[in-house]
């Protein structure tokens, strides 16, 4: 049977239809006056607060609601940093410690038990803290040659949301960790960045399943949320204003400077939405985006995405948003080479990348990176070199992963290369990184958001 879109398809395809001289002008007005919507969610791979007062109900799947039970919350200790001591979100210990609430709801299904530990909100993201135990050792995904932390983030439950019966639209936002407590249990964070304003007292919805719908969750857990009691020291506005841009028709919905992170969230009805941009602020700082994860539509439909960047802080008193030119984000990068011991290293770039520290390690190595002037996003990427020059050859596959330090701005860039032999890596004189090349800034088309005072 036809869909209802295929039948309009394929009755456009029989019957000429004209289309009125002022269409597309009516349209794309009224496409302005739509309301964000949350993107589509597809199925993914196994990939002003604190919370000062929850009622939570614990909904099991195929059984009846538990009575709600009222928790008891308070600031306090988040075990979650003392499981994994190298999160880069370890750096803001005190700020979880500060804005958190302990939960200790769990709901157990078919052997598996799922313990939500503690949330911790701001105005910019909701943070679930979670274990997960099982009867049985739980099932390892990749082929176990990977680093332990991505085997741990691929087995563990990804977590969605609705807030006040509204999807939390997550996808190209979501940040997640988890490591390995032993092979039966899993402590894990989920960050999701928020793209509008909370209540002070809202209903959270979390559950966990293969995809967005609430149909293919294995857990939920439904909690109310009051969080009026404690104010955060945030900086949020939503300043809905429209510009057009290489053809593209976008909004600056929402931007946000808040304890556990900044972001700015644009609106557009595309499938490619434009994100061709930088941020600095009232200082003349270069506020670098740590990702730029990106969610299109069928391009009459507005769809969020929301970026996180860094450097904004309460004194910040606004903050432009600068096009860059089209090419400017894929104009070929290039390397900048020295010797193990020759840090700190770069080179000429007025805006870019320098290598301050390298540690060589029997099955990795890890750089840190301090980030200068304007760059499209806070991203390194490096190998070592060999007597040669060239990129030194190990046995086995090798792996990449970088991660941005949130109070400090440094990027940790770890290469691993598990089964190398230790004569190969004897053989390691250099480092190699990547520079990218300088962006064309289009000053005369930059948006200044003013932000309020903090609160």
């Amino acid at each position: 049977m036809m869909t209802f879109d295929e039948k309009l398809k394929a009755r456009a395809g029989r019957e000429d239809c004209p289309i009125p001289e002022d269409f597309d002008a009516r349209m794309d007005a009224l496409l302005e006056t739509l309301p964000a919507q949350a993107a589509p969610q597809r199925r993914r791979p196994v990939r002003r607060m604190v919370i000062v007062g929850v009622a939570a109900a614990v909904c099991l799947a195929g059984a009846a609601a538990a009575a709600p039970a009222v928790l008891s919350m308070a600031r306090g200790a988040v075990g979650y940093f003392s499981a994994k001591p190298d999160s880069p979100y370890a750096s803001q210990l005190a700020a979880f410690e500060k804005y958190n609430a302990a939960v200790g709801v769990s709901q157990t299904v078919d052997g598996r038990t799922l313990t939500i530990d503690n949330l911790a909100v701001d105005d910019s993201y909701l943070h679930v803290f979670y274990t997960l135990s099982s009867e049985t050792p739980i099932e390892r995904h990749g082929d176990g040659s990977e680093p332990e932390a991505w085997l741990a983030q691929w087995s563990a439950p990804p977590f969605w949301a609705e807030i006040d019966g509204k999807p939390l639209n997550i996808e190209g936002t979501v940040k997640a960790e988890a490591t390995f407590i032993d092979d039966r249990t899993i402590k894990g964070m989920r960050r999701m960045a928020l793209d509008r304003n909370l209540p002070d007292q809202f209903d959270l919805l979390l559950y966990t399943g293969g995809s967005s719908s609430l149909a293919d969750s294995e857990f939920q857990f439904r909690l109310a949320v009051d969080k009026s009691a404690v104010a955060v020291e945030s900086r949020t506005v939503e300043p809905k204003t429209n510009f057009e841009i290489y053809g593209h028709k976008v909004r600056i919905e929402r931007l946000s400077i808040s304890p556990f992170g900044s972001t700015i969230t644009l609106s557009e009805a595309a499938e490619d939405p434009w994100q061709a941009f930088l941020l600095r602020d009232d200082k003349g700082n270069y506020l670098p985006l740590t990702d730029r994860g990106n969610t299109g539509s069928n391009g009459f439909t507005r769809v969020s995405n929301t970026y996180e960047f860094l450097g904004a802080d309460k004194s910040t008193q606004s903050v432009t948003l600068l096009p860059i030119s089209y090419d400017g984000a894929d104009a070929p990068a290039h390397l900048v080479k020295g010797s193990l011991d020759s840090l700190p290293l770069t080179d000429a770039s007025a805006d870019g990348l320098t290598l301050e520290s390298l540690d060589v390690g029997a099955k990795k190595a890890v750089a840190t990176f301090s980030v200068h002037g304007a760059v499209y996003t806070a991203d390194a990427q490096f190998y070592l070199t060999g007597p040669d020059g060239g990129e030194l050859k190990v046995t086995g596959d090798t792996y990449f992963d970088c991660a941005v330090d949130r109070e400090t701005g440094l990027i940790t860039a770890t290469y691993y290369y598990p089964d190398a032999a230790a004569e190969e890596l004897a053989q390691a004189e250099g480092i190699a990184f990547f520079q990218a090349a300088p962006l064309t800034l289009l000053e005369d088309q930059a948006i200044t958001i003013d932000l309020q005072p903090a609160q």
